[in-house]
This record gives structure tokens, C-alpha cells and sequence, in this order.
């Protein structure tokens, strides 16, 4: 099914064109269709699949049709769309995905994020916008503060939704969900766990479940491979992994902390490796300018955290490798989606797994072999909660096998032969108030 059958304006179809994308994937011929309807939806589908593109295009057409019928938007700051994401990276991303596809119908995007100045954003927004991106911590913040006018808004886009609705970013992104106005609302994501699920129902846009036949499941043309590692053999495992590795083939290396992180890359440079590091604790220019590093082919390879594994294509990356493997199952399809993505060659995902891993090495082994994610799993599940969870049931465990091992001991019976401690005598007191024995007569 190509984009033509979609019924877009001569712009779009220009614009895509140019990018050289002709057919459409299945997220996008599930979703597009139904956003150009004007349909409030919640559409999940695989990383990498082109979900970006599949509400961009409907989007952008949207967006036109309305300035066609009621003029340009004149207001600064009043935006028509908006687009929220879970990243300063993704921010970015997504902001030329949008401008390369608009570029036929002239939509003007901006971008604006946390990790910006308040004069960089007085300067984005100085004049009008019909599309803004944004986290929505940051959008929320202006909103409330007036800075931003939501009165117009035709639609919002919610992309990486299973992130942008845990508990930590809920309460702003609701506050932008309930803005008033008869608008779609469309949520993207790469997994729907259960609570997001019972969540959406109680939605009072009551958004159209669209969910493609390849979600929840690991990419096709993915290659697996696990290594039995000790925790303290990690980096000796992972520098051996790096040498045998083609040196042209590019690739991420992924870690669950900032510190980890930072730690590894520090040791992995020591040893010769070229590689870009980008985690929470780097300030908001220094991951601007090492992800535009890597991006233009400075570094073998990304040292990352839970940043990278959410929604960055980067072309021609050829592996992922899990130095620590995440707690969830569903952040474990994110990393891996950073290769074999929609039109793209495939690629190789090596795991270092520990003793310490074998739940998650098992879930590894169901998904690799075509099972599909547990849904049932928590929006969150922060790894030092779960830590505590398995150190107080492995003390209680403990405290169980002592108390069963007294309880079998055998009992001994008093030695009869054995004289009883005697008790110590007390000295009489003497004449004055002074302690002695008496003296005997």
C-alpha cells in the first residue's frame, strides 16, 4: 500500500518522496487512516516500526486542511498541534522528522525542551507555531504559567506513551491531556502493560486501540546472543566482545545507571575504544553535542542508559550490547529496537548475564524464540524497589531455614554431675559503715 493510496495533498507526497519512502509500514497503514479521521487513538506497535511517521503525515495534513478553511495561525505561542515525547533527544528527533515531512506544505515546528534556557525559548516562540514539541514537564510549566495558549489545539500526540504515563511524569502529561477542546488525542507506544491499558478505558476521549500484529514481540531480523558472565568479569567479557566486533560496525552500549555508565566508558576509553557517552547526569549542551558526535561518526559506539533506548534511530547501527540487562521485559524491547528497524538490514544484540539475571535471562530466551511481552507488568518498576522486594524475601528466607534448623536439633539434658555456679558471698557489714568478713572470736 503506498502513500498515494492514502488520499495525501501533493506536498506530503513531495516531501516523502524526497526522503524516499514510498510504501507504507503496517503501523502506518493501521494508524494513518484513522488519524486522518480525526479518530482519538491509542496505537502500539514494535520500535522501530515508523510510528513517528505514521501520526506526522496525518498530522501535517490535518493541520493544512485547517489553514486552508480558517487562515494561518497569527498568535505567537498558540500552537495548533502538540507533540509530547519523553527526551530532550527525542525532541530534537522528532522536530526534523516533522519539518522534513512538512516541508511541502510549508508547517512551521519547533521544539522545546527542559534542558533549554528560558531566553532559548522566549526566541523559539517569538513567532506563531503550528506544530510545538515538547516534554511535557516544560510545556505543563508554560501552560501554567501563560506562557504557552493551549485555547486552539486541533490535536495532541502523545509518543512513547508507556513512559510518559509512569507515575513520576503522569500528573503533568494528564494536565495537558484534560486541556479543554473537542481535539483528538493520539497515544503512540512500542508496549501496552496492563495498567496503562485499564487506564485508557476510564479516558473520557475513550481512544481507538489500534494494535499492530508485530507489537509486544522482539524485531525479525534480530540475532541474540548470551553470555554467561560473573558480575566483577563484565568489562574484561565486554572489552573481548568489542575486539572481535567488526571495527566498522557501529553500535550501543547499554547500562541501567548514570554512574555505571560513566564508569564504563571511562575504563572502555583506557583501553583504547572510541566511543561517545550520553546519560542523565551530563549537562543538557554536553548530550547535545555527543549525540551530534556520534550521529555524524565520531565514536565506534554509544555508552548509554535508558536515554538511548527510547525512540533514537540512528542509521546503520549493526549491534546492542546489555553490559547490565534492565528490569523489565518491555524496556529490554525498546534497547534491542535500536537495530533491525523498519527498512533496515538487521543486526546483533549481545547480553551479558549474570547469576544474578535469570528471571530476566528467561524472559530473553521466551522472547527470542517469538513469544510475546507479558502485558501484565507494572508501568514502573523501578529497579532498587524490586532489589529491596528480592533482599527482604531472601532475609525472610533465611530467618525461615535457622528457625528450621533449631527446630530439629536434637535437645541435651542437664548434666546432674555438673555442681551449679554457687552464688557469690556477701561480706557482713562491719562497725562504721565499713564492708569485711567479721572477725571470728
Amino acid at each position: 500500500m503506498s502513500f498515494a493510496d492514502f488520499g495525501l495533498l501533493p506536498g506530503l507526497l513531495e516531501a516523502l518522496e524526497l526522503l524516499n519512502i514510498k510504501e507504507g509500514t503496517p503501523v502506518q497503514r493501521l494508524a494513518i487512516p484513522a488519524v486522518l479521521g480525526g479518530k482519538s487513538v491509542f496505537v502500539v506497535a514494535r520500535t522501530g516500526s515508523g510510528k513517528t511517521l505514521a501520526y506526522a503525515v496525518p498530522l501535517v495534513q490535518r493541520l493544512h486542511i485547517a489553514e486552508q478553511l480558517e487562515g494561518a495561525v497569527t498568535q505567537k505561542a498558540r500552537p495548533r498541534a502538540l507533540v509530547l515525547t519523553s527526551t530532550r533527544e527525542l525532541v530534537d528527533q522528532t522536530v526534523k522528522v516533522l519539518k522534513s515531512v512538512s516541508h511541502g506544505v510549508r508547517a512551521r515546528v519547533r521544539g522545546v525542551n527542559g534542558g533549554m534556557l528560558p531566553s532559548e525559548v522566549n526566541r523559539r516562540l517569538v513567532d506563531p507555531v503550528d506544530i510545538l514539541v515538547g516534554n511535557p514537564t516544560r510545556i505543563a510549566t508554560m501552560v501554567r504559567e501563560a506562557r504557552i495558549d493551549l485555547t486552539d489545539l486541533r490535536m495532541l500526540v502523545v509518543d512513547e506513551a508507556d513512559t510518559l504515563l509512569s507515575p513520576g511524569q503522569r500528573p503533568d502529561l494528564e494536565f495537558l491531556m484534560d486541556q479543554p477542546g473537542d481535539f483528538p488525542r493520539c497515544y503512540f507506544s512500542a508496549t501496552l502493560p496492563e495498567p496503562m491499558r485499564q487506564m485508557m478505558l476510564a479516558r473520557p476521549e475513550k481512544p481507538v486501540l489500534l494494535l499492530s500484529k508485530d507489537a509486544h514481540s522482539a524485531p525479525d531480523k534480530v540475532k541474540v546472543q548470551n553470555l554467561n558472565v560473573r558480575t566483577q568479569e563484565r568489562l574484561d567479557a565486554t572489552h573481548d566482545v568489542l575486539s572481535e566486533l567488526p571495527k566498522e560496525d557501529r553500535g550501543i552500549l547499554f547500562c541501567n545507571r548514570r554512574e555505571t555508565a560513566a564508569e564504563v566508558a571511562t575504563a572502555l576509553r583506557e583501553r583504547g575504544h572510541s566511543l561517545q557517552i550520553v546519560q542523565g547526569g551530563m549537562l543538557p549542551r554536553e548530550r547535545v553535542a555527543a549525540m551530534k558526535a556520534f550521529r555524524e561518526g565520531d565514536g565506534r559506539f554509544l555508552v548509554t542508559t535508558e536515554l538511548g533506548g527510547r525512540g533514537l534511530h540512528i542509521d546503520n547501527l549493526k549491534w546492542v550490547l546489555n553490559y547490565e540487562l534492565p528490569p523489565r521485559p518491555s524496556e529490554y524491547l525498546h534497547r534491542i529496537g535500536r537495530v533491525g528497524r523498519a527498512g533496515g538490514p538487521g543486526g546483533r544484540v549481545i547480553n551479558l548475564i549474570t547469576p544474578f539475571d535469570t528471571e530476566m535471562a528467561a524472559e530473553i530466551k521466551r522472547l527470542a524464540g517469538g513469544s510475546r511481552l507479558d502485558t501484565g507488568e507494572a508501568l514502573r518498576g523501578p529497579r532498587a524497589r524490586e532489589a529491596a522486594v528480592a533482599r527482604k524475601d531472601a532475609r525472610e528466607e533465611e530467618e525461615r531455614r535457622v528457625k528450621a534448623r533449631k527446630a530439629t536439633m536434637p535437645k541435651v539434658a542437664p548434666d546432674a554431675t555438673k555442681r551449679p555456679p554457687q552464688r557469690e558471698q556477701r561480706e557482713a557489714p562491719l562497725p562504721g559503715g565499713r564492708r569485711g568478713r567479721p572477725r571470728r572470736k
